[in-house]
């Protein structure tokens, strides 16, 4: 006999998510460092967590679908937000300083939520079952939009980071 409470496997993985999510939500406000060739980190990482995902509990062909589409409009998204985050050059060092904003960190950790708690269990009924099926396919396509989301932020600060650079003299030696 198992003596884990039911509600256990799902609450613990939540509660330790909101920790790290609110320390990493205290620091977002002010100036930080910009690395550009660091850029590359969060979306793979990411698409192996999606992939991970993906993989244990793979969508239906509407789930592919919504993903595929959650991916397009997610990039558009991410476009846009990587175009209003406020990059600086630094005239004498040549430093990047972004201001980032918490929406993308929120949106995973809502994404993460929504998957866990819609993750079919063993004592579904044929009812709770199909509810859960539909509650997969959304976060097949927020995963989706969330992966667009990030790559193409990341390639658009990449991008944004370079240009601001090249438009500055060079540092007098």
């Amino acid at each position: 006999m198992n003596d884990t409470p039911s509600w256990l496997p799902t609450v613990l993985p939540l509660v330790v998510l909101a920790i790290v999510m609110a320390l990493r939500l205290r620091g977002l406000k002010r100036a930080r460092p910009f690395r550009p060739g660091t850029l590359w980190i969060l979306p793979a990482v990411y698409s192996a967590i999606v992939i991970g995902i993906l993989a244990a509990m793979p969508p239906v062909f509407d789930g592919w679908m919504l993903f595929a589409g959650g991916v397009v409009i997610g990039a558009v998204v991410g476009w846009q937000r990587a175009r209003l985050m406020r990059l600086e050059v630094d005239p004498v060092t040549r430093q990047i300083s972004v201001r980032q904003s918490p929406a993308a960190l929120l949106l995973i950790f809502g994404i993460m939520i929504v998957r866990r708690i819609a993750a079919p269990t063993p004592a579904a009924s044929a009812k709770g079952a199909a509810a859960s099926a539909g509650a997969l396919l959304a976060t097949d396509a927020a995963l989706g939009f969330a992966l667009g989301m990030i790559v193409a932020q990341r390639i658009e600060l990449w991008r944004r980071a370079r240009a601001a650079l090249a438009a500055q003299p060079p540092v007098a030696a």
